[in-house]
């Protein structure tokens, strides 16, 4: 396989969902679209990507990995094209859902194929560098996309990620070269389980849970933090976007190294130390009142963050089948999306009593994963 040209399909593909993250909700805006209606469009991408993560993963085992994240993001491409065809909300809602269907591909599909061809012991060093490509359109996309529509338009906009995404599905179609053959067959789902002995649907239940983890970290910080920053900070948006930003490419830059730590200690301990670290960061969060200290806890906090993310799928491929590893990856998408959706309703219901309840939270469930993690079951290579 030649895994350069997945990577830079990655890197691109992921600088078009940073665009689209910046473009996608001032294009409605514009529309002077109610704000719940609003909220309501754009959240209609999570309904389709939640169901379709599996359906991807499946189709991935049966199909093959590359001929299904090519299909993928040819469909991501497709719909970002309708958006400049459509100048009425309601028939954003279908794009939206289409757009949601398609991309769950991107997330699902890749961690598969980089299982399929990298040894256990490489498994973690690899996804990790998966996860820093996955990572860049987070920090360049949005600042890309602003210059879009302020020097051109939300048409422009959306040509521009739309050709950027099919070409990614030609990188992968031409360049990416796989020797493994799909199955022949499709097991049906719910009898996958049945194929595990109780250790290892333990460490399954483990592995998913610690999946949800980074994703409800994320949703809280995303929701809460902003809001408590802005108080203490009396108002400094600058400061802070860059605490935020801090978080970020803390998050980013630990990716590889995780994975490299995980093929060396094992995914257990890694896992551990995610935890860990991610727990300190939280609990730094309950007492900061000043700049510095939440920028050494958001530099903490992405730090474990990005680590749980890498090691924890790294765990989930471990303990998959190679027949079955677009399918368990599937699942994780969908753990994470779980997650995400609990993870701002939680941090807003406790933030309504205190501001560090929801870091006192992630610090407590930061602590329980740890227990649980103690009894994961580690597959033999």
């Amino acid at each position: 396989m030649k895994s350069k040209f997945l990577y830079i399909a990655i890197a691109i593909y992921s600088l078009s969902i940073g665009i689209l993250i910046t473009v996608v909700p001032l294009y409605i805006k514009s529309m002077d679209v109610d704000g719940a209606i609003a909220g309501f469009i754009f959240s209609a991408y999570a309904i389709t990507f939640v169901m379709a993560s599996p359906i991807w993963g499946k189709m991935s085992d049966v199909w093959g990995r590359k001929i299904t994240l090519v299909l993928g993001m040819a469909g991501y491409s497709l719909a970002v094209l309708l958006y400049s065809f459509v100048k009425a909300p309601s028939r954003i809602l279908p794009i939206r859902l289409l757009q949601g269907f398609a991309d769950a591909a991107y997330w699902t599909v890749p961690a598969a194929l980089i299982a399929d061809i990298y040894a256990p012991e490489k498994l973690g060093k690899a996804l990790g560098k998966i996860g820093v490509f996955q990572g860049i359109g987070s920090i360049a996309g949005p600042l890309v996309g602003g210059i879009l529509i302020r020097e051109y338009s939300f048409p422009v906009a959306f040509y521009f990620c739309s050709a950027l995404t099919f070409l990614t599905a030609l990188l992968v179609f031409f360049g990416v070269q796989i020797r493994k053959k799909p199955s022949k067959s499709i097991t049906i789902s719910s009898s996958v389980w049945l194929d595990f002995d109780s250790k290892r649907k333990k460490s399954f239940a483990i592995a998913y849970f610690d999946s949800m983890l980074p994703a409800i970290y994320l949703g809280i910080i995303a929701a809460i933090f902003p809001l408590h920053a802005d108080t203490v900070l009396e108002g400094n948006t600058f400061l802070v976007g860059l605490l935020l930003t801090s978080y970020y490419v803390a998050a980013l830059l630990i990716k590889p190294l995780a994975g490299k730590l995980s093929d060396i200690i094992g995914r257990r301990l890694a896992i551990l130390v995610a935890l860990a670290t991610s727990g300190l960061g939280f609990f730094i969060l309950i007492f900061s009142s000043s700049f510095l200290s939440f920028l050494l806890a958001m530099i903490i906090v992405g730090t474990g963050v990005g680590q749980l993310s890498i090691t924890s799928k790294t765990a989930l491929m471990d303990l998959a089948p190679p027949s079955q590893r677009g399918f368990i990856s599937g699942l994780q998408s969908i753990a994470w999306g779980i997650g995400y959706f609990f993870g701002p309703m939680i941090g807003g219901v406790l933030a309504d009593y205190s501001l560090s309840a929801p870091y006192i939270f992630c610090t407590l469930i930061s602590t329980l994963g740890g227990f649980i993690t103690l009894v994961y079951d580690v597959p033999k290579r």
